[in-house]
């Protein structure tokens, strides 16, 4: 298969996916995916602020030997 029928193919497969009739498809996904990342946002968060603490926690200990 070479690329000029991938693109057809990949054009008609995104032709039926828009044409599709089942309860608004691209904006179910489009709320899946925005949900995901703001998780995924959420998450990556909170973890880099737990790190920055306990790299605080570290100095302060340091601090008081040093």
């Amino acid at each position: 298969m070479n690329l000029r029928n991938l693109f057809k193919s990949l054009i008609k497969k995104i032709k039926d996916f828009s044409k599709d009739q089942t309860a608004g498809s691209f904006i179910e996904y489009a709320l899946l995916l925005g949900f995901g990342l703001f998780l995924f946002l959420l998450i990556f968060g909170a973890t880099s602020s737990i790190m920055d603490w306990t790299l605080g926690l570290k100095d302060e200990f340091f601090g008081l030997f040093g």
